[in-house]
């Protein structure tokens, strides 16, 4: 009796932790984000950017209202980056002088971009521009540094990532910069939404293009910074150049009139010879004259 009351109680309990393993938890309802913009008017086009930081279900809602003569419906529909979502058209009907149309999505990395509710009589259109966060603050024009120096590049979010990472790029490809690696080269200092690089005794070989980058769960939001690094001399350079042409200049100056004196001395030298000649020639001339009136006076 005991045995079987001994394997009786085993067999209630395996029985009881077969029941927790193979009972299902209760699922808990999806988070749902609901963004809702309103639009008054026709022919009026909204966009609304939202920062996407992780995967998430989300509902976009259009409310229209301030509609010409308030028709009882009107038909919207939905379009992902300007392409119309097969199967979105419905019939929107009014509901105390507004018309809603919305639409739950399921977003991940490949569901981002623009997401636009489309009235169709009235032209009313509202976007919804789904991304992470853009990294605002690029320069139009490279970080200009010189050889041996140190530089500091920069970038700033108004959210906060999970971390950043620090790339440089090498044409198609991009390498991670590792501070540990190179502790004599690199320096990163990161404060929740901002991060800098510090680029130590740079070369002109640290020339290129250094991408931050924001990771956050859904995907990273990235931007880059142009380094250019010079030597010492490049500034010289413009002014030796008009220094060369400026010595090359008075040398050709200098060598034209120098062989041009030559060409002028003997110009000068046959000219007083032909002077010389002429003014021998009207002597003589003038002897022989006086000669001949002599002879005739003596006749």
């Amino acid at each position: 009796i005991q045995c079987n009351t001994i394997w009786h109680v085993f067999f209630l309990f395996f029985s009881f932790l077969f029941f927790l393993e193979t009972t299902p938890s209760p699922q808990s309802d999806p988070v749902i984000t609901t963004r809702k913009v309103v639009s008054k008017g026709q022919n009026q086009v909204i966009i609304e950017e939202l920062a996407i930081l992780t995967p998430q279900d989300i509902e976009l809602l259009c409310n229209l209202t301030d509609i010409p003569n308030n028709p009882p419906y009107i038909t919207g529909y939905w379009t992902k980056d300007g392409q119309e979502i097969e199967n979105s058209e419905e019939t929107v009907n009014r509901n105390n002088e507004q018309y809603i149309l919305k639409k739950t999505f399921s977003i991940q990395a490949r569901d981002l971009g623009n997401y636009s509710c489309i009235f169709r009589e009235n032209q009313a259109q509202v976007t919804f521009v789904l991304d992470v966060p853009v990294i605002k603050d690029k320069r139009d024009k490279p970080v200009v540094s010189y050889t041996g120096d140190s530089v500091v590049l920069e970038c700033k979010l108004k959210h906060t990532p999970n971390t950043w990472n620090w790339y440089k790029a090498n044409n198609t490809e991009k390498g991670l910069i590792n501070v540990t690696a190179n502790p004599l080269n690199y320096k990163i200092f990161i404060n929740r939404n901002e991060t800098k690089l510090t680029v130590l005794n740079l070369t002109e070989e640290d020339s290129g293009k250094y991408i931050c980058s924001a990771e956050f769960d859904i995907k990273p939001s990235e931007s880059y910074v142009e380094l250019k690094v010079l030597s010492y001399t490049e500034p010289l350079k413009p002014f030796i150049a008009i220094v060369v042409e400026v010595i090359v200049l008075v040398t050709l100056i200098l060598l034209w009139e120098k062989c041009k004196k030559p060409q002028n001395d003997n110009l000068s030298n046959d000219l007083c010879s032909e002077q010389t000649s002429n003014l021998t020639r009207d002597e003589s001339n003038g002897v022989e004259n006086n000669t001949a009136r002599q002879r005739k006076l003596e006749h």
